[in-house]
This record gives structure tokens, sequence and C-alpha cells, in this order.
């Protein structure tokens, strides 16, 4: 065994004792504050890194959880029933991947999200679920196999509970064991320019003990002091990204860069006015660290949630238990399609070096990319446009029309009946719910066209244009001519009810690309469809696509 790994495993036995007696000094020392590091690059391209739920993937004997398990989508028979149905998404890959092996299953999920636009993920990371491991480490190894370029980190997410010590120990175990395994130099991790493994945190602060006399010094520092530890644990030097998921006030975010090099901004939607990530940027760049962009389309629970908490009901036995007036679902008012492309636009218009997706897939909180049958394609359209726009490519659509229409399956003020859930905002909302009470087309124009949508036409330029339309009941026929000629024709599968029988506030989109989209992504895919208010449906979406 060599020497090095003899060591290794010696220093990881030792770190429990050396934590417990190192967290409370009698006098701490600052020797993290603005450390030249902290200017350096965070990376050497633009790249694009999507939040992944490590353990929301579907193989055999791993059935998705029970607030996305397709078995829990229909009203009626199924446990969930007396719910109206528990989720209200339903992942595409459900039944392909039933009985297919973990490296399959990881396998579709890098290859979706390649084709979505995505070069990475990060790994939601959390204390006490080592299982999870397993799933990271099956991502390298395919990674490896099948030759994928795609890289990977951990996002450190609310350690809450127990001592610092304990909670770095149990970290750099687990953390070690993966590792060692796929190997530090392995090129597949996420790494600055000059070496150091990047690492995200979601509410990560938690990881710090911070004592009740703090000696002058800031939280902050026993939150980087903490992540340090860490590193060390690891054998490895981190570059932090902090996260961002409420509004922060200037001592607090000039703290933070004081001790971390990078931050990114969880689901806080854009504004026209006091976007938060204009103070940020700003800071950012004033201070030479590192600020990345977000974008999420998307925030509608399929979860259900105790009422009026953020308490989840993790099992549909608990939730019907419940009780159908004893729940609720959180929302955030996204204006269709206008929330992604401001964002993606903020991140371009400030050549963000990392421009972070929320989320690949976080079904039960509405915000995925991956393959699903309301979100279908549209937001990865308007991701791989942006992102060829961000890095000064020709667009992958060059030379031919798009359109991606956007819109909820009814307006707002309509009340569900039987099953009439309460949906939520949970935070001021930027943008009123009326904006989301039309049809919009997103079209990306090789030239001008006429675009008709639902027997209502307008003239549109060429490029990138979102237009609205009235919402009219049934499903949403979208043409673009230019002159005699038809060059998109596609009906969608699911339809505008005034009479829907649950709530359901996701946004559904298709775009004209849904057929190349999907073509070849994985032996046996075959895409389903969403057509709960069109059931004159028959599985064939285009009309005169691309003619």
């Amino acid at each position: 065994m060599p020497l090095i790994y003899i060591l290794r495993k010696v220093r990881v036995l030792f770190l429990p004792v050396i934590f417990l007696f190192s967290s409370a000094p009698a006098c701490a020392q600052d020797s993290l504050k603005n450390l030249p590091e902290y200017s350096l690059p965070l990376t050497a391209q633009k790249l694009v890194i999507a939040h992944c739920m490590t353990n929301i993937i579907r193989y055999k004997g791993h059935p998705f959880e029970d607030s996305c398990n397709p078995a829990y989508y229909s009203p009626k028979g199924n446990v969930s029933s007396p719910l109206g149905g528990l989720t209200q998404v339903k992942p595409m890959d459900d039944s392909l991947f039933a009985n297919a092996t973990l490296d399959q299953a990881v396998e579709f999920e890098m290859r979706a999200a390649i084709r979505s636009g995505i070069d990475g993920f990060q790994f939601y990371y959390t204390l006490g679920n080592k299982s999870w491991d397993d799933i990271i480490k099956a991502y390298f190894r395919v990674a490896d196999q099948k030759h994928i370029a795609f890289k990977f980190t951990f996002c450190i997410s609310h350690p809450d509970g127990r001592t610092e010590a304990l909670k770095v120990a149990e970290f750099a175990g687990r953390m070690n064991n993966i590792l060692d395994e796929v190997g530090h130099n392995n090129p597949h991790w996420l790494r600055t320019p000059d070496g150091r493994l990047i690492i995200y945190q979601w509410d990560g602060e938690h990881l710090a003990d911070i004592p009740a006399d703090k000696q002058r010094l800031p939280d902050q520092f026993y939150i980087a002091r903490a992540y340090r530890r860490l590193a060390i644990a690891v054998h490895e030097r981190f570059a932090c990204v902090f996260t961002i998921n409420k509004e922060i006030n200037k001592t607090d975010l000039d703290n933070f860069l004081d001790y971390f090099p990078a931050t990114w901004i969880w689901t806080l939607p854009y504004s026209d006015k006091n976007y938060i990530g204009d103070r940020v940027a700003a800071e950012c760049k004033k201070r030479h660290r590192t600020f990345t962009a977000s974008v999420f389309g998307d925030f509608y629970t399929s979860k259900l949630l105790k009422k009026g908490t953020w308490n989840m009901y993790r099992s549909v036995n608990d939730a019907v238990n419940a009780g159908i007036y004893n729940v609720d679902r959180k929302h955030i008012i996204t204006g269709l399609s206008w929330n992604f492309r401001k964002l993606a636009e903020f991140g371009i218009q400030h050549d963000a070096p990392i421009i972070n997706v929320i989320t690949w897939n976080d079904y039960p909180e509405g915000h995925h990319l991956a393959p699903e049958i309301n979100h279908n394609d549209g937001f990865s359209i308007l991701l791989n446009y942006y992102k060829s726009v961000w890095k000064g490519l020709l667009s992958p659509y060059t030379g031919r029309d798009v359109a991606i229409v956007f819109f909820k399956k009814y307006n707002h003020t309509v009340k569900p009946y039987p099953y009439n859930i309460p949906v939520v905002s949970f935070q001021t909302e930027n943008v009123p719910e009326t904006t989301e009470d039309s049809i919009e087309v997103v079209t990306i124009l090789k030239e001008k066209a006429t675009l008709t949508v639902n027997g209502r036409s307008a003239n549109i330029t060429a490029g990138l244009v979102s237009t609205k339309f009235p919402m009219r009941t049934g499903p949403v026929h979208v043409i673009i001519n230019r002159g005699s000629k038809t060059t998109v024709s596609f009906i969608t599968p699911e339809g505008i009810t005034d009479k829907p029988y649950r709530s359901d506030r996701i946004t559904y989109t298709l775009s004209s690309e849904f057929d190349n989209f999907y073509r070849g992504l994985f032996d046996g895919f075959k895409p389903e469809f969403s057509h709960e208010y069109d059931p004159a449906f028959t599985n064939n979406i285009n009309d005169k696509n691309n003619k």
C-alpha cells in the first residue's frame, strides 16, 4: 500500500479528535481574510453547471421519491386519489429505467443534460445519506468509461445539527471515500485553473460552530474556517461558492466577500427594479470576486407541505393522512418564460464565467430541466440559445425557425374543483400573476415572419422575440409563415381549461424542436405527453413542422 494512502487513512482516523479540540481556540487568528486566491479566476472557460438532486434518479430497485413518483400523478386509481394526485410532475424516464442499472441511469441523466446545454452537476450533498455516494461514484465511472465530457462537484447543503467537528468528520470520511476511488486527479472534477476544487454551498453556513464570544470576528470567518478544515481533511484546496437564498444586507455581503471567492444566487427572481443580482455583481466586481449567474424557469411545488410551513410530507401516506385542508403548495410567479430569459440575459450582460441552472432534476420544487411531460424541451431550447450568445458562438438553430410556447393550464382567477389545494407565495413577488394569464410564444427566427397562434396573427422580427396572445380553452396551435411558406406548425398535446379539477400552476412549455431535441437521446427512450385537458390528443404534435 503506497505511503501517501496510509497517511491519508491515518489522518482521517484522527480527524474527530483533532477537530473537537481545535473548534474552540482560546484566541481565533484571522488568517483567512482577503486571501490572494479569492481573486483568482474560477474557471478557464464558460460553463453551465446545474444543481442536481443526487438521489432523484430512477433505476431498478430505486423508485423516484413519492413527491415526483409517476405512480401518484393520476387523480384516480392510486393511494393519493383523496388529494387529486400527490404529484403534478411526471418524469419521462420512469418506465424505461424501472429495470435499468444505476450506470445506465446516470448515463441517461448526463446525455439528457448535455442535450439541454448543461456542462456539469453540483451534487446536492447532505449529512446522513451515505448511500448517495454510490450514485456520485457511478457518474464518474460512466463518464470515464463512455468518455462523456462532464464536470462534477459537491454542493454542501444545510448541514444542520451536531457539532462542527462531527459534521466535518462525516463529510470528510465520505468525500475521501469518493475522492480516493475516482481519483483526486480525475478530469471530471470541477476545478479552478490553479487546481482548487470548486465547492458549492446551499445554506451551507451551518457547517460552522459560531461561538458565543466571537472575538470581534464576523460569522463568516468561522464559516470559512470550517470549510478550510474540511478542505484539509480531504487533502484539497477549496474554492467555495457561497449561496444567497434570501435578501442580504451590505454588511453580510461584504463579510462573505472577505472570506469567499465566489457566490451564486438561489431562486430569487429577476426584477426590473432592485434585483439583488445588480448589487451582488457590482460588489463582486469591485472586490475582485467571482459572480456566477443563475437561471430558473419555474417554481411550483409538486411536493405537499404542512400548511403555512416548509415542512414537507415525505411519504404519500403522510400527505393523504394530513388531508386536503391541512396542506399547501408553494410557488413563485415567473411570468412564464420572462424570469428565465431575464436571468440569462443578466448573466450574459455581466459576462459571468458560470451560469447555474436551478435545477436539473428537482421535480418536487418544479424548477427542473430534466425530461418531464410539462416542461418538455422549452426551457432547454432557451438555455441552448442563450449559451451560444454568452459564448459568442453561432446559434444552434441557425438557418431555421423555432417557436416555443409557454402557458398555465388555467387562468389564475379560476378556482379548481374539487381538489383546490392552496397555492401560496412565500416571498415578495416581482411580477403580477396576471402576467401568466396568456399564451406566450418565444420565437427565434432567421428572418421576419408571421406568427399565428389559435388564429391570431402578429408580424415578428428576426432573432429572439417574446409575443403574448389571449388564453383560450383547448390546445394551442402555433404556425410560422414566411410569405406562402409554412416553416413551423404544431399543436400542443396539453390544453388550457376553464374547469381545472385540481390546483396545478406548473408552467407548460413545448417547442417546435421537440422531435429533434429528443431524437436519439438514449436507446429505447420515447418522450411522453401531458394531455389532461386535451382528450383528443393522438400522440402527434407536428402539423407541418420545418417544411
